[in-house]
């Protein structure tokens, strides 16, 4: 398992990409519905007129997009004409197939179940970065205390590494036996060198 701090990192790295995804979804798959303005409100932004999502043109006032088709003036109308939606046949039965068009929204009722899934989905991997946090070494102590278990952790270390020193120069004093006894074999028994010629 990896430490903490590598987990942290794979969460975080998660919710970015979680958020990067949740965002692609709001766009692509949102019904184009105007903001309403609150009605109490005199300076507020006007509602713009429902966009196609396949236009370049800017947004209109929707009280302009009314007042232009009342006024029988719909062919100087700076909204652009609603184009083909994806999935219905146009007249030449071109747009059927077509990639490059959006697709098409979802209903308003499966588009609120699947915006509370990827906010529970954020929430769920927000939950787990603060508990990883909270679970890191340090968290709730004061620097006192942090500066005292540094201490006690050195001490420690020291210790450790004494004990290290001298198994070291015990493995030596062993490889120094197993050296003599190894060579012992070598020669013989005997020891004689012309014996074994």
């Amino acid at each position: 398992m990896a430490d903490i701090l590598t987990q942290l990192q794979t969460c975080l790295d998660q919710l970015a990409t979680q958020f990067y995804a949740t965002l692609g979804y709001l766009t692509t798959y949102h019904d184009n519905s105007p903001a309403i303005p609150p009605p109490n409100v005199p300076n507020a932004a006007p509602a713009l007129a429902r966009i196609s999502k396949n236009t370049n043109a800017p947004p209109v006032p929707a009280s302009v997009a009314a007042g232009a088709a009342g006024d029988g003036a719909a062919q100087t109308s700076p909204i652009p004409p609603p184009t083909q939606q994806p999935g219905t046949a146009g007249e030449t039965g071109e747009a059927e197939g077509d990639p490059n068009l959006p697709p098409q929204p979802d209903s308003p009722r499966t588009f609120a179940a699947r915006q509370r899934e990827l906010a529970r989905d954020l929430i769920i991997k927000e939950q787990q970065i603060e508990y990883l946090i909270s679970v890191l070494p340090g968290i709730g102590a004061s620097e006192a205390e942090q500066e005292s278990r540094i201490r006690e952790l050195e001490t420690q270390l020291r210790d450790v590494e004494k004990e290290r020193m001298a198994k070291t120069k015990e493995l030596r004093r062993l490889r120094g036996r197993l050296e003599s006894v190894l060579g012992a074999v070598s020669v013989g028994i005997y020891g004689d060198k012309e014996y074994q010629r």
